[in-house]
Order: structure tokens, then sequence, then C-alpha cells
């Protein structure tokens, strides 16, 4: 779940890693977002893995205060796009942070930054767990501390990289340390993103920035965030509506707290338009999975909502690109490098 005030201002052997954390954890795909069990001092929390930010996020009313956990002077307000089941609903929450112990997986960081949401809009699961790069230097932006940043200074991650495995069937994982080379088939992708706050590509001009591909026709040139946390696939709200329009979907548009949301409806009975994006200088179409392009049916199965919205708090190149498109696919986050990579998983 990418911020939306951030994004705009605010496997190799497990012999190969040195720590505390196994080489697998697995991860249960529930309401359209992938989660984890962590505890936090002395309690256990189900959490999103969201790699669209960084910080450590418990829901309102969920967090007691233990024998481990200590108050600071720290507070945040956040929003996020892609909070809700359907990936529609923005999410905006008021936190005050405490230092705590984290664990998860089997290692544990103590005194770490915990957000202890006093006030704000519901999250899925208890909360969420930030697994993008550590937050900026620049101190307008949040205080938060990232996990696996903590993890790598700390020894328990080594290389300080991890992957997403996600399938197609709802089943997926989290692979600590290299490219696990005896679950992926095909070419890998390799892309440098930005070294704070998100895994957004870096590239040096539009020309070899990536491409929003259409049934198999370049669209536009975007600037592209990985964000697994974030259900859907979410650009700026008039060139999102000029895709749909131009594959022929019907526009609708839900206004929440002055923020603008447009979604495409289409007769079920139509094959659903193919989404995906090219990198390059390489010319191949990476698409989300067909089935998942389908956001959902009404109750009688004749009008669809395609799995693709715009937004009015995004503005225009920046795009996420969210969980439904990682399924079917591996993809690597090296901290190390600052870079992402992606490849098909095998069947």
């Amino acid at each position: 779940m990418k911020s939306a005030f951030r994004a705009a201002a605010f496997l190799l052997s497990s012999a190969a890693l040195g720590y505390a954390l196994p080489s697998t954890v697995p991860l249960r795909l529930h309401e359209g977002f992938w989660r984890g069990e962590f505890a936090i001092g002395a309690q256990n929390f189900s959490l999103t893995v969201d790699t669209g930010s960084f910080a450590i996020l418990v829901k309102q009313g969920l967090y007691q205060p233990s024998a481990t956990s200590k108050p600071t002077n720290l507070s945040e307000f956040i929003q996020f796009n892609g909070a809700s089941a359907d990936g529609i609903a923005p999410a905006a929450e008021t936190i005050f942070f405490v230092r705590d112990d984290v664990e998860f997986a089997g290692a544990t960081v103590h005194d770490f930054l915990v957000g202890n949401i006093t006030q704000g809009d519901d999250l899925p699961g208890d909360g969420v767990a930030g697994f993008s790069p550590p937050a900026s230097d620049n101190e307008d932006f949040s205080q938060g501390q990232g996990l696996i940043e903590t993890f790598c200074q700390e020894g328990d991650l080594t290389p300080c990289e991890f992957g997403l495995a996600v399938g197609k069937n709802g089943t997926g994982s989290i692979i600590f340390g290299e490219l696990d080379q005896d679950m992926i088939t095909g070419p890998i992708t390799v892309l440098q993103t930005t070294t704070h706050d998100s895994w957004e590509v870096v590239n040096s001009t539009e020309a070899d920035s990536a491409i929003l591909v259409v049934d198999g026709q370049p669209f536009s040139h975007i600037v592209p965030t990985f964000d697994n946390g974030t259900p859907n696939i979410i650009g700026p709200l008039d060139t999102v509506k000029a895709m749909l329009q131009s594959v022929g979907y019907n526009i609708t548009e839900q206004t929440n707290d002055f923020v603008t949301v447009a979604l495409g409806t289409y007769d079920c009975a139509r094959p659903a338009a193919r989404v995906g994006f090219s990198f390059p200088p390489s010319t191949d179409v990476h698409y989300v999975n067909l089935e998942a392009n389908v956001l959902n049916r009404t109750a009688d199965g004749r009008v669809c909502t395609a799995n693709i919205l715009g937004t009015s708090t995004v503005d225009a190149p920046f795009w996420s690109i969210g969980q439904t498109w990682f399924q079917g696919r591996y993809v690597q986050h090296n901290l190390d490098n600052n870079t992402l990579s992606f490849v098909d998983l095998k069947a």
C-alpha cells in the first residue's frame, strides 16, 4: 500500500545466509492481501506484508503496551492508496510510535519503532508490515524504520535481499537471501530502484522508462513502483480514464473525502483488456495474469470491473504495480544494490 502523501511529497540455499531467519516463510492470501505472522511485544498479529511502505503499523485499538514497550514523542499522519479488499478505498491514519520488540520468522529486533494507530480508517488484517527500503532522511518524511534493513544491519540477513514468490493459486512465500534458481523459468528482468521509501524504478530519460501496454499496444511511459501491498494496478486519474475509454469500458467515478477514484466496467461476455508493462531496452511485455484482470463481477455475472483504477492522489507519470501483477512471478528485492528483479515461477 503505497502512501499517497509519500508518493507525491511524503534464494539460493539457506547455507548462503548468515542469520536466524529461515530460507522460506509461507504467506497467506486473504481478501487481496498477503499476510504474515508477527509478534510485537507480548502480542501476535497478522500483518499485511507490504513492499509499498516501510513502517510497522498496528490497527487502531489492537496494540497493548507490554513490559518491552517504550513510548516516544514521534507521531505521523499517513494516507494509503488501495487499502480495502477491492483495492479502491484509501485509508488515512494518525499514528503514535512506540519502541518494542518485533519478531518475524524466528528473528527478533529490539527497541523497534512500531506505529500504534490511534485514529484512522480500517486496514486489512491487523495492520501493515512494511518491506520497502528505509525511510528517507528528509525530515518531512515518516520517522518509520524498515524491518528488512534492520535485519540486515543486525546480521540476521546476509546478503540483504529477499524474494516474493507468489503463485496464481493463492499460495506464496518470502524467500530470504539470493534468488532461488530452482523456482524460476525464463529470462530475469533487473531494474534499478530508488534507495528510499519504495521500490520505484529509476530511469534517466522518458525514452528508457517503463511503458504501460494495453492489448499489445504501448499506451504511455510511466514511472512504476512495485507494491505487493496494493491489490490493483493504480495510476493517475486522467491517464487511467483515457486508457479505459480506449478499450471501450464504461467509466464510473467515486469521490470520498476529496479522493476521486475511476473504475472501468464492461460486459463480462467480452474478453478483458490485457494490461502489462515493458521495460526498455527489452520489448517483452509482462502482463497481469489473465484471470486477475477482473476485479469483480456483479451478482448476476454480467458486469465486470477491470483490475486497474485511477486515483486523484497519484500524479502522472507515477503508477503502482500491485499484487495481481505479482501472481505467477518471483520478485526479488535487493537492498544492497537497490535493484528489483523478476522472473516467471515454474508451474
